[in-house]
């Protein structure tokens, strides 16, 4: 197993310079989305993926202090961090021959970090592309009132 590698790739994904930070995540998804892992994980396995990897992961991404080594990036890091979250459990958990385990706990735990993330900061870029746009729509209405006006 290349477990080591991936807990490897999961600490430089919080890295202060943000190509060895997005780089290291997308080779982690690479590697963890392929099919090679895919079909020789166990149950035992994909438990330890996400508690030695993953989470471990989006939980350094929640720190103040891993934000402040890249406040302009991090945003982006975290949305990317989030994905990788989504997509790993899905991939690793909801295929046809996992159909028969309970879910249920892991699940439990990626919505709570998914939670965490989307209310660690409210100007980040996860925040604004997963609330609702109300204001928007009305703010966008009303310009094109006034612009009708005239």
């Amino acid at each position: 197993m290349v477990l080591p590698s991936l807990v490897i790739l999961g600490r430089h994904s919080v890295n202060a310079a943000r190509e060895i930070r997005h780089g290291a995540i997308n080779h982690l998804q690479r590697i963890l989305l392929g099919s090679s892992l895919t079909s020789e994980t166990d149950q035992k396995t994909v438990e330890e993926v996400f508690n030695r990897v993953v989470f471990p992961l989006i939980d350094e991404l929640l720190k103040p202090q891993v934000a402040l080594r890249d406040p302009q990036g991090m945003g982006e890091t975290r949305l990317k961090g989030s994905a990788l979250l989504c997509k790993v459990f899905m991939h690793l958990e909801l295929r046809e021959s996992r159909a028969r385990t309970d879910f249920r706990l892991l699940w439990i735990q990626v919505l709570d970090l998914l939670d965490r993330l989307m209310h660690v900061d409210r100007s980040s870029q996860l925040v604004r592309l997963t609330s609702p746009c109300p204001n928007n729509e009305s703010d966008m209405y009303s310009s094109t009132k006034q612009s009708q006006n005239r």
